[in-house]
C-alpha cells in the first residue's frame, strides 16, 4: 500500500489590504476576496495571507467605528469577534445581515429594530482544556485557528461560568492527559453550574474523586464525565415557564435567559386560541413546556435525551394541559401533510441548516399560524420563501442579539393563512 502524501503547505504572503466590508462570519473581506479577523471597513493592514485567509500583522489605519475592546483576549479569543466595533454601529451592521438574507430571497417584508437580549451574558459555553507539557492551557478556541486562548474570566459569559474558569482550570490540570484536549460544556442552571467533560482517554477513580471534590467545593450541581454523570448535589434545573426540566449535559439551550424570554414571548402570544400544538426541533422544551399552559403540545426531536427530559418536566408539572413527544429526524424524515392536519399551531426552531423539507410539507398544510425561529437568516429566509410560495402571510421579521459581539443573529417571525 503506498502511503499518502499530505498536501503541500500553502505559502504565506505578506500584502497591504484594506477592509471593504464584514461578512457574515464578522471576518473583513477585502480584496481577493481575502477574510480577514479583526479589521472594520475602510481599515487598512499589512496582512499574512494563507489562501483566502489573513492574518494581521500590522493595522495602519482606524476606522472611526473602532474603540478598545474590553476584554484582554478579545482579538484572539473565538467567542467575540467585534469588541472593538462601537454598539450602535456593530448593532446596525448586526441587524442588517438579516435585511440582506431576505432581500437575497426577494422578500420584501416589514423588519423590526434589533432586539439587545444579553440578559446576565451567555449562560452556556464550550471552553477547553489542552495539555502541553507540565502546562494546562484553559479557554476557548483560537478565532480562525486550532489553538486554545488562556482566559482568567469571560466578561460575556453568565457570572456562573466566568466565575468558575479557575476551579475549571485546577479540575483540568488534574484530569487532562498529555498531549490531550479536553471540552468543557457549561451551563448556568437555577442549582448551579452544570459541567459536562467530553475527550477523556479513560475513566478512573481519579478523575471521578477529582469531579466529585471540585463539585462539592465549588458547588457545582453536576459533573458529567464522557456523557456519564459522575457526581450531582443538585438537579441542574432550567425553569421553561412553570416547568423545570434538566436538560441533558451539553444539550442545546437559548443562548441567554433573555433572549429564551422574549423568543418565547413572542411564541405565546401568537399561539394564544390554539387548539393543537406541535413543537419542531423542540429540544428539551423551552417552547413545549411554555405553550402546554395553553393548549395540548407534540414535542418533536432527533434526540431522545432531551425530549425525556421535556417529558419528565411535564409529568411533574401542575396546570399543563398534555405533552407528547415524538423521537424523529426532521431532515430525513419531515412530518407529512397528513400528519399535520391535526395541528393548528406549529413551532419550529431548527438548527442552522434550516428545515427545507418540512417547510416544504408545511407549506402545503392548513396549520393556521406558523412560528419560525432560526438561528440562520440565510436559511430562515429560504424556508420562508417557502411558505410563502404555499400561501402563506408573514409578519414583521425581528432580529434577536443574543450572541453579543459576534456575527450570530437570531431572527422570529409569524406566518398566518
Amino acid at each position: 500500500m503506498k502511503k499518502r502524501r499530505n498536501a503541500p503547505k500553502r505559502p504565506e504572503i505578506e500584502m497591504t489590504l484594506q477592509a471593504k466590508a464584514l461578512g457574515a462570519r464578522a471576518d473583513s473581506v477585502c480584496e481577493g476576496p481575502v477574510y480577514v479577523p479583526g479589521l472594520l471597513p475602510g481599515e487598512r493592514a499589512r496582512v499574512s495571507v494563507t489562501g483566502d485567509r489573513g492574518r494581521v500583522i500590522e493595522r495602519l489605519s482606524d476606522a472611526p467605528e473602532r474603540v478598545a475592546p474590553f476584554c484582554p483576549v478579545a482579538q484572539r479569543c473565538g467567542g467575540c469577534a467585534l469588541q472593538h466595533f462601537e454598539k450602535s454601529a456593530y448593532q446596525a451592521w448586526k441587524r442588517n445581515l438579516v435585511v440582506e438574507a431576505l432581500a437575497r430571497e426577494g422578500l420584501d417584508v416589514e423588519i423590526a429594530p434589533l432586539v439587545e437580549a444579553w440578559g446576565q451574558g451567555r449562560r452556556r459555553a464550550r471552553l477547553h482544556a489542552k495539555r502541553v507539557g507540565k502546562r494546562v492551557i484553559f479557554g476557548y478556541g483560537e478565532r480562525a485557528a486550532h489553538s486554545v486562548v488562556d482566559v482568567e474570566a469571560c466578561p460575556v459569559a453568565h457570572p456562573l461560568i466566568s466565575e468558575n474558569i479557575a476551579a475549571l482550570r485546577a479540575l483540568a490540570e488534574q484530569i487532562t492527559p498529555d498531549k490531550t484536549t479536553l471540552d468543557f460544556a457549561l451551563t448556568a442552571s437555577d442549582a448551579g453550574l452544570d459541567v459536562g467533560i467530553e475527550g477523556l482517554k479513560a475513566i478512573g477513580l481519579n478523575e471521578r474523586e477529582a469531579a466529585g471534590d471540585f463539585a462539592h467545593r465549588h458547588n457545582w450541581a453536576r459533573v458529567s464525565l464522557n456523557g456519564e454523570v459522575a457526581v450531582e448535589r443538585a438537579r441542574p434545573t432550567i425553569a421553561f415557564g412553570a416547568a423545570k426540566t434538566v436538560p441533558p449535559a451539553g444539550s442545546f439551550l437559548q443562548a441567554t435567559d433573555a433572549g429564551e424570554d422574549y423568543l418565547t414571548g413572542r411564541a405565546m402570544a401568537a399561539a394564544k386560541g390554539a387548539k393543537a400544538i406541535l413543537d419542531l426541533y423542540a429540544g428539551s422544551g423551552a417552547f413545549g413546556l411554555r405553550l402546554a399552559q395553553l393548549a395540548p403540545v407534540q414535542g418533536v426531536e432527533g434526540e431522545a435525551g432531551p425530549l425525556q427530559a421535556m417529558r419528565d418536566s411535564a409529568d411533574h408539572t401542575p396546570g399543563l394541559k398534555p405533552v407528547t413527544t415524538l423521537v424523529r429526524d426532521l431532515a430525513r424524515e419531515p412530518l407529512t401533510i397528513n400528519e399535520l392536519k391535526d395541528f393548528d399551531c406549529v413551532v419550529i426552531d431548527p438548527p442552522r441548516s434550516g428545515a427545507r423539507a418540512q417547510c416544504e410539507n408545511l407549506a402545503g398544510s392548513d396549520c393556521a399560524t406558523i412560528i419560525s425561529v432560526s438561528c440562520n437568516p440565510a436559511t430562515f429566509a429560504r424556508d420562508g420563501a417557502i411558505l410563502l410560495a404555499g400561501g402563506y402571510r408573514m409578519g414583521p421579521v425581528t432580529p434577536v442579539d443574543q450572541f453579543a459581539w459576534t456575527g450570530h443573529v437570531e431572527v422570529i417571525a409569524e406566518f398566518s393563512k
